[in-house]
């Protein structure tokens, strides 16, 4: 049988065929098209992901200068595409983790005109010479496959920031500049990591610590400023300083003090940024350096400087305690450096030691003593980190010069100043605000303190810690556009210079109130000389109540105070009291005391304190509170304290409160 004209079998070959074709032109379009778009995607969200890393690099390196710690991120440089059945995928993209200048001494961060306020740390912060930091950038090179207008993502002086070829988008804030808060964090070490996985980037801190040196223009002509390499211009540094940059130059009232951003020419691509700072105020510098990689240089010490008062007094046959720090060119402190001492001429004096090493503060403690023999007046006690001879200069930032004044044993309470610290005059009264409408509420606080330190002295801090918990605020009832006054500002100090805090609608406390920095409205640290009277003003204290928060009256409310001051001679120190307006309640007032004990070389540097020796005439005490941290404010309570971690050399201020609400404080030095 045949079948004329059947052409069944050559149609299914057609057929099939066809289809075939359609298989590979679709899988071709797949592959071609598809594929590279879906790995696309994939770069894409990996390079939004690496950014992420990125911040968290810059995160950890901002935080050096209080983390004494070595700080690890973890950045991905690569990725994986998803597998596939019927598509092929190129090879795993990469990434590229460099650092760029960070070894290169000609990379500079620089700092002039800066002259520090304490006289012996101005032997190395003179505002003369430029101090001149190495530091430079951490950046991120991808190496895809698809994504070719990836951008590249750099760290540099506080800041984030996507690079592009036609511009730049900053992915973080800066960190340097935060009203009078200055804050450098050199970036050291050599690092060069290609990989399609993660890395590790260690950060550690190579100098650092919380330490602020207080510095100011060195001249009436010149500007504060700091200067660094940067790919940024200016233009956009402006930008990303714009809340610190001053409209009006010149207005201390406005917290910003950056008088302007300039640029110059600078190596190959980097621009030489400058930032400007006004003059006439007094600036808060903290500086730190982390490590990265490989070639990290250690920092060694670069100046001696006094710790407190440096005027000694000591009456004849007494010791003294003098305490100088050794530090870096970060002004960090320096551990296992060899201090030497000597005291100059006869018969005026000695030093227990010759030789001190420092801490882990950096802090060296020599003790002077005297004799009955001892000749009164005033000896001079010489410090080196080299040793002392004939090139001994007390303005070298190796030398330090310390005047102690010798008195007679038991001089009585003769005329004169004399050097018994900053007084409370036990003069606190409760005011009811000026132009308070709220029937009388004697709200406000008002005291006085006498300087009988014997020198001129600037008030800094202060410290306002009420010893009743309900007391939750202390907030004015005017508002900012009044001229500041007694009674019209949160903290209104009377001195010789006048000195003021407004926090527009209050704050919290307790509270440490930096007198010239932490309000809307500030005026300039008060300066009280020797024998002068300083009035404070406080108002007005609000209390939390069941049915919200109403102004209470202070009468019989104790309140600690905490005022910190620096002296003319240079140095810091402060003073704790407690005001009760109206006096002591019904009973009298405690007597605040505890010891301090250890269990010796097994302590490891935890310490036990107890305060049972406090007593109270009444039997009542009830409430013991203490401050750990130098802050003025009491966060700890119950009567002992167990295995305290607490550095030597600390003060630790207990206060106790008895059944009425009054109290009493006392400070004792950890050994």
């Amino acid at each position: 049988m045949t079948f004329t004209g059947d052409e069944r079998a050559q149609s299914v070959q057609v057929g099939a065929v066809l289809l075939f074709g359609v298989l590979i032109i679709a899988f071709s379009s797949y592959q071609a098209f598809a594929v590279p778009e879906q790995n696309r995607e994939v770069e894409f969200n990996h390079n939004q992901q690496v950014q992420t890393h990125l911040q968290d690099l810059r995160n950890a390196i901002v935080s050096v200068p209080g983390q004494p710690s070595q700080q690890a991120v973890s950045v991905q440089l690569g990725t994986r595409y998803p597998s596939r059945l019927v598509a092929t995928n190129p090879g795993p993209p990469s990434g590229l983790l460099y650092t760029d200048g960070t070894t290169n001494e000609s990379q500079n961060l620089t700092v002039r005109n800066a002259e520090a306020i304490n006289p012996e740390t101005a032997d190395y912060w003179d505002g003369t010479a430029p101090r001149h930091y190495n530091t430079g950038a951490i950046a991120y090179k991808p190496e895809y496959n698809v994504y070719g207008e990836a951008p590249e993502t750099v760290y540099e002086h506080s800041v984030v920031y996507n690079q592009f070829r036609e511009g730049n988008i900053t992915l973080s804030e800066q960190a340097m500049v935060d009203g009078r808060d200055i804050t450098l964090v050199a970036l050291n070490g050599s690092m060069s990591r290609s990989a399609s996985d993660s890395v590790t980037v260690d950060v550690r801190p190579t100098s650092q610590s919380s330490r602020t040196v207080r510095v100011t223009n060195a001249t009436e002509t010149s500007n504060v400023s700091v200067s660094f390499l940067s790919r940024l211009p200016a233009e956009e540094w402006r930008v990303l300083l714009e809340d610190e940059v001053d409209p009006s130059p010149g207005n201390k009232s406005n917290d910003r003090y950056i008088a302007n951003v300039i640029e110059a020419e600078g190596p190959g691509s980097l621009y030489n940024v400058t930032v400007v700072f006004e003059r006439g105020a007094t600036y808060r510098l903290k500086m730190a350096k982390a490590g990265v990689g490989t070639r990290v240089a250690s920092e060694s010490d670069a100046y001696l400087t006094t710790v407190g008062s440096e005027n000694v007094t000591v009456a004849k046959g007494d010791d003294e305690e003098i305490v100088l720090e050794v530090r870096d060119a970060y002004n960090n402190p320096v551990s296992d450096v060899e201090v030497n001492g000597s005291v100059d001429g006869s018969n005026a004096g000695s030093l227990t030691t010759d030789t001190e090493s420092s801490d882990s503060d950096g802090r060296v403690r020599f003790v002077y003593e005297t004799s009955q023999s001892t000749t009164t007046g005033t000896a001079t006690v010489q410090f080196s980190l080299d040793e002392i001879n004939g090139s001994f200069d007390g303005e070298s930032p190796e030398d330090v010069s310390a005047p102690v004044t010798v008195t007679e044993a038991n001089p009585g309470s003769g005329g004169g100043s004399g050097n018994t610290g900053l007084t409370y005059n036990e003069d606190a009264i409760a005011l009811n605000s000026n132009g308070n409408t709220d029937g009388g509420v004697d709200g406000g606080v008002q005291f006085s303190v006498t300087n009988e330190l014997g020198e001129e002295i600037t008030i800094t801090t202060v410290a306002i810690d009420p010893v009743n918990d309900d007391i939750i605020r202390l907030s004015d009832t005017f508002s900012n556009d009044r001229d500041p006054a007694p009674q019209e500002n949160e903290v209104y100090i009377q001195a010789d210079t006048n000195g003021y805090t407004d926090f527009g609608g209050g704050t919290d406390v307790p509270r440490t109130v930096d007198v010239d920095s932490d309000g809307s409205l500030n005026g300039p640290n008060p300066v009280l000389s020797d024998t002068s009277t300083a009035t404070f003003h406080l108002f007005e204290f609000i209390q939390d109540t069941l049915f919200g928060s109403s102004e209470i009256d202070m009468t019989g409310e104790s309140v600690t105070i905490t005022v910190t001051y620096e002296l003319s001679s240079g140095g810091t120190d402060s003073k704790m009291f407690t005001v009760t307006p109206g006096g002591a309640n019904t009973n009298e007032q405690p007597n605040a005391d505890f010891t301090i004990t250890s269990d010796g070389s097994e302590s490891n540097g935890k310490w036990d304190f107890d305060a049972s020796p406090s007593s109270d005439p009444q039997g009542d005490i009830v409430t013991y509170e203490w401050d750990f941290d130098e802050d003025g404010i009491f966060e700890t309570t119950g009567q002992t304290v167990e295995k305290k971690r607490v550095d030597s050399g600390t003060v630790v201020a207990l206060r106790v409160v008895d059944s009425e609400g009054n109290a009493d404080t006392v400070r004792k030095e950890v050994p």
